[in-house]
């Protein structure tokens, strides 16, 4: 009887010693799954699309110039920009205008997995490296221009831009008139800079323009009310993250793409 007794107390000692390292055992991976985010940038997290036709969310990614000046993370090298489009098309991601997203402000279906291409300040290389490659995998991007710098040294020309939008590929989105921070500009100022902008870009493409993009990212009440007076559909700022449509569509988040980033953080932003 003693030796049944000490039978059972091993066996339920032995049964406390392994359901305590069962419990202790994800501990590792949890740990790993943390360090793992507190390292990567915060917008490689991966994009869960809760539905990829009537999603409240779409990516909108964020360039500013494909090139090589590698002290600069705004710069995103050539093939690592072809790369990276291969892999959204390859992915049966479907880039789509701000033209395009009036549906999903309308909650009308969309393209399965839609997203959106932007880039910044309307550089020369936009036309010279980007667009050929969006061009040859049929994708769609918008660039956001500072119209007081068309045609000004490494910046689009007016001809440029017509060229690019004639194929469909490119729409033409506004980013004020000088780059300004709209922040710090009194009434008069903010309508010259983002209404004065809107008129010159209409008048010189010769159609309506109906998405914005904050200079810096930078804007409150009194610049958003001064983006919506001036008949702008949709603006987007430099927040991180997906555009929902609960932020307001004249405040919609977007994932910054840096030259810094791998290819497997890209990938795994965008699975």
């Amino acid at each position: 009887m003693k030796a049944y007794t000490t039978h059972i107390v091993l066996w339920i000692l032995i049964l406390l010693i392994t359901g305590c390292e069962a419990k202790a055992s994800p501990l590792p991976q949890i740990q790993a799954e943390e360090k793992l985010n507190k390292v990567l940038p915060h917008n490689t997290k991966p994009i869960k699309m809760v539905s990829r036709v009537l999603s409240p969310s779409i990516p909108i990614l964020m360039y500013h110039s494909i090139g090589s000046k590698s002290q600069s993370t705004l710069y995103v090298p050539p093939k690592v920009f072809q790369k990276q489009m291969e892999y959204l098309k390859m992915s049966g991601y479907h880039t789509i205008s701000f033209k395009d997203l009036k549906s999903w402000k309308k909650g009308v279906a969309m393209l399965d997995k839609p997203i959106i291409i932007t880039f910044d300040d309307g550089y020369s290389d936009n036309f010279t490296i980007g667009y050929p490659i969006l061009r040859k995998l049929d994708m769609k991007a918008t660039i956001f221009i500072t119209s007081d710098f068309v045609s000004t040294t490494n910046h689009l020309s007016w001809d440029q831009l017509r060229k690019m939008e004639e194929s469909s590929c490119i729409e033409i989105g506004v980013h004020t008139r000088r780059h300004v921070n709209l922040i710090k500009q009194n009434p008069m100022q903010l309508k010259d800079e983002i209404l004065g902008a809107k008129k010159r870009v209409e008048e010189k493409l010769g159609h309506e323009t109906i998405a914005f993009a904050y200079p810096f990212g930078r804007n409150n009440r009194k610049v958003v009310k001064a983006v919506k007076e001036a008949g702008f559909e949709f603006a987007v700022t430099t927040q991180s993250g997906l555009a929902e449509q609960k932020q307001g569509f004249l405040t919609l988040s977007r994932i910054r793409i840096t030259g810094s980033q791998s290819m497997a953080d890209f990938e795994r932003m965008f699975p």
